[in-house]
């Protein structure tokens, strides 16, 4: 062969050579490299809560506590409003007429120190207790007549005690508090006949009383103007006008 093709060939393998040589260098640099990997971090979301004013709910017991009423008319409680006079008094803008017990009208004596006492034992703005007297439920001129306990004490009893008023004795027959102590102790109380399960002297009709002795007076009975007639051995008609302890 001619020297210029062999050189021609030697240089075309050369070239092959290296160009394989840098082909293969790429293909080893492209193996050695390590694909990326995508980490995926998983968080633990912590749940979103809304902000709420959360208030406890609170059950509220309300006790209902029973009055301490007789008879079955009207039973309630009310602040007082006003003190009218010595026996009537306003409880949440309704009048209240003590029962059984009186005062004397404020132009009167003792008017004004009768409501004085209850002003100053019930003022207003005091809660009561009003207990209506069964025997009076169409009341008194557009008044209720009732017992009012207050602060603890019983108004109409607490009026009779002071002496700044008087036990009404019309009514002891019909009102249902006339049985109670204090009504008994200012005049309530039923009267006491003297008798005997032996013989009744007949100077006295009216009910029965034993003839003499013991010698009674006025004083050792309770009734007052009854019937006397003669001879009256318990001298009972002094002015002998045929009427007894007058």
């Amino acid at each position: 062969m001619k020297p210029k093709i062999i050189i021609g060939i030697v240089v075309a393998v050369v070239i092959l050579g290296i160009i394989s040589s840098q082909l293969g260098g790429e293909s080893e640099r492209i193996d050695n490299v390590m694909p990326v990997a995508e980490e995926i971090i998983e968080v633990d979301a912590a749940p979103i809560v809304s902000e709420v004013d959360v208030t406890p709910v609170v059950e509220e017991t309300i006790v209902v506590e029973k009055l301490n009423c007789l008879g079955t008319a009207k039973c309630f409680t009310g602040i007082v409003t006003k003190v009218i006079d010595g026996d009537t008094l306003k409880v949440n803008g309704e009048s209240i007429r003590f029962s059984l017990a009186s005062a004397p009208e404020l132009k009167g004596y003792g008017g004004v120190d009768s409501k004085n006492f209850i002003e100053t034992i019930c003022p207003v703005g005091s809660t009561v207790t009003v207990d209506e007297d069964d025997g009076y439920v169409i009341g008194s001129y557009g008044r209720i007549v009732g017992l009012v306990h207050c602060n603890g004490v019983n108004l109409s009893s607490e009026l009779l005690d002071s002496t700044l008023g008087y036990l009404d004795d019309r009514f002891c027959d019909s009102s249902e508090f006339a049985e109670l102590k204090w009504a008994q102790k200012h005049g309530c109380a039923k009267d006491v006949v003297v008798e005997t399960t032996n013989d009744c002297d007949e100077s006295y009709p009216d009910f029965c009383i034993t003839s003499s002795p013991p010698d009674l007076d006025c004083s050792d009975i309770s009734q007052k103007k009854f019937t006397v007639l003669q001879p009256d051995p318990h001298k009972f008609d002094g002015d002998k006008d045929g009427i007894g302890c007058e």
